[in-house]
């Protein structure tokens, strides 16, 4: 498992950009007006302010582990015992958001354009693209990434240009129109998608360069530009709250788009959005899930990826609510997942700064020694 292939510092923003992208593109916009409403926006100004200042502790810990696997860091630096027990937290964390997704993506795909295909055929098929997928290596996943991220955003340009003869700024204000209380409420929301930056350094060995903070901001501006975009767009097509009754506010703008007089139901363009969207983040995150173990062989993380897939199918197959489902995803998924990370990055800075100082202390003994020797 020795000499894996390495990707670019573009190469694995682009691919951020697309399997965290459509998170903040789908699954948190709809939450995110049902708390917020016509100030739902002001919302994602304050999840980036705040991760704005994350990225700087993401930076920190980069530098610290100087492009090191971090799950052996942290094993390095805490004992086996528990150096495996973070690892296999964590690989269940990313297996918990592959399977949301994939729920996510089956609901919406049956609603919108297949509502006679059988539901496990449906989960069946596409789990296996992903395992396919990511059993592979991270180079081909970046690499099938790029072609496909190509069009989500020329397809994402046209439909926001499309529709701005239907766009009314004016249903942005008044602003904090209820006070502030909404604002905060919303805040978890986009704050639950921005966190998930935290991935670069659970693949930051894969990266060719140094992951400078400068890389983390933009990555992070994008990523709320990505909620920020559809979300003032539903706001002032459809406003605040009609379109905090939509279950997928993204989506329902692709209605409005039409090309003159003779042209319009275009929304099918929308499908590739979100097959590909969907299947870049499925197959990533499943990639990620294996991350934290070593393998002496190809074939155990095989096995391990095709025990992970059989879970997301059958975790699939129970029968659920589209209620049960999205109040999981805005009560618990979306906090959880916010405050795990957050504990995560904390934690990982403390490990890397008892690690510096260690070091520090063993370079100033080794450099006393050396100066007593040559005095002798």
């Amino acid at each position: 498992m020795n000499n894996q292939p390495k990707v670019s510092l573009l190469q694995i923003s682009l691919l951020i950009i697309t399997a965290i992208g459509l998170k903040n593109h789908v699954t948190v916009i709809p939450h995110l007006l049902g708390a917020a409403k016509r100030d739902s926006w002001v919302s994602v100004g304050i999840g980036l302010a705040i991760i704005l200042c994350w990225c700087f502790l993401l930076s920190y810990i980069h530098r610290k582990t100087i492009n090191q696997n971090i799950f052996h860091f942290v094993e390095q630096h805490t004992g086996k015992l528990f150096g495996r027990f973070f690892s296999i937290i964590v690989s269940l964390v990313f297996v918990l958001l592959a399977a949301v997704t994939l729920k996510e993506f089956i609901s919406w795909t049956k609603v919108s354009y297949l509502p006679i295909t059988p539901i496990f055929l449906c989960i069946i098929l596409f789990t296996i693209l992903c395992f396919l997928l990511a059993i592979t290596n991270i180079q081909t996943i970046v690499i099938l990434n790029t072609f496909v991220l190509t069009a989500v955003v020329v397809f994402g340009f046209f439909v926001a240009f499309a529709n701005i003869q239907y766009k009314d700024h004016t249903l942005l204000k008044p602003i904090l129109e209820h006070g502030f209380k909404p604002v905060i409420s919303g805040t978890i929301y986009p704050l639950s998608g921005l966190i998930e930056l935290i991935v670069l350094l659970f693949i930051q060995q894969k990266v060719h360069g140094k992951m400078t903070t400068k890389l983390f901001l933009i990555n992070s501006v994008i990523l709320a530009g990505l909620i920020l975009g559809p979300l003032m767009g539903s706001l002032t097509e459809f406003g605040p709250y009609e379109a905090a009754r939509q279950k997928y506010p993204a989506f329902e703008q692709w209605g409005l788009v039409s090309l003159g007089r003779f042209i319009e139901h275009l929304d099918f363009l929308s499908i590739y959005q979100w097959i590909t969207g969907a299947f870049i983040r499925i197959s990533f995150f499943l990639f990620l899930s294996a991350e934290p173990f070593t393998f002496k062989s190809n074939k155990k993380k095989i096995t391990l990826l095709a025990g992970f897939s059989v879970f997301l199918i059958i975790s699939n197959l129970i029968p659920m609510s589209d209620i049960t489902f999205y109040s999981f995803i805005r009560e618990f998924l979306m906090p959880f997942t916010f405050w795990f990370f957050l504990a995560i990055s904390i934690f990982l800075g403390i490990i890397a700064a008892i690690a510096n100082k260690k070091s520090r202390r063993s370079q100033y003994v080794q450099e006393n020694k050396k100066e007593t020797y040559n005095s002798k």
